[in-house]
């Protein structure tokens, strides 16, 4: 009898059906993931590209963060500010974030739309003019944000200083939005560098979920991806922090309210 139970309660569970990950790698090196999921009628379009504010060297901290952002003002085909118009006119959404190891551009479209995204994505890709103007006055954006969310903030501000005292050596300790200083003195010139060494098919991931068929996401890809060629990208050396020796305190001391 109770074999018989347990065999019932078995057929009453639904089986949870894991779609497969499909993988593929185009001539000039751009992996692409696709996971179908055809429970709405969308797709999310991601690109991650290999580099983020671990890779940075001393003196141009928050450059990852910076181009990040510089990535919507305008490529050889569209004006600045066009990127976004265009996702939102096709009904969509779109993104982007910065992290220490990465950095990721993200559309969420319906799934005819899908090439919108990735002609877009291949166009910046190579094509970013990354203007002397639009760049003035985005990085005074990002000094903002960086006022707003850490500097104006005793507890963000804290967490920072501790990051930077718990690594010596490793380049975790810089926050991803860079220092201040750095903010400061940053030039056009090391956003173009940046972009050069880092922003190639071979040095990016193509992830792409929902209502698709994997072979036509390929071809597609192909399309728009394929023709631009691979670049010599720097080898990121595996870190490794040196072991410490000893207990390290911080004080920080900044204006707060009391609760």
């Amino acid at each position: 009898m109770r074999s018989r139970l347990s065999i019932l309660l078995l057929l009453a569970v639904p089986l949870v059906v894991v779609a497969k990950v499909h993988e593929h790698r185009l001539d000039n090196g751009l992996r692409i993931i696709v996971k179908e999921d055809h429970r709405a009628p969308i797709v999310a379009s991601q690109i991650w590209y290999r580099v983020g504010s671990s890779y940075e060297p001393v003196g141009v901290t928050g450059v990852s963060h910076v181009l990040e952002h510089m990535m919507f003002k305008g490529t050889e085909k569209l004006a600045p500010g066009e990127f976004s118009r265009i996702i939102a006119a096709n009904g969509g959404r779109e993104n982007a974030f910065t992290s220490r190891d990465y950095t990721a551009y993200h559309q969420m479209l319906a799934r005819d739309r899908l090439e919108v995204a990735f002609e877009l994505e291949a166009d910046r890709m190579r094509n970013l003019l990354l203007p002397a103007d639009e760049f003035a006055k985005e990085v005074q954006v990002v000094m903002e944000e960086r006022r707003l969310r850490t500097e104006d903030k005793p507890a963000s501000l804290t967490y920072e200083q501790l990051s930077a005292v718990a690594y010596r050596s490793l380049p975790y300790g810089n926050p991803v939005i860079g220092w201040m200083a750095d903010l400061e003195n940053m030039e056009v010139d090391d956003l173009k560098h940046w972009y050069n060494l880092y922003y190639a098919p071979n040095n990016a991931t193509l992830v792409v979920v929902g209502d698709v068929v994997p072979a036509e996401v390929v071809a597609l890809a192909e399309r728009h991806f394929g023709p631009l060629k691979a670049e010599p990208v720097p080898r990121q050396k595996p870190l490794r922090e040196p072991r410490q020796r000893g207990v390290t305190r911080v004080t920080v001391r900044a204006p707060a309210t009391e609760p």
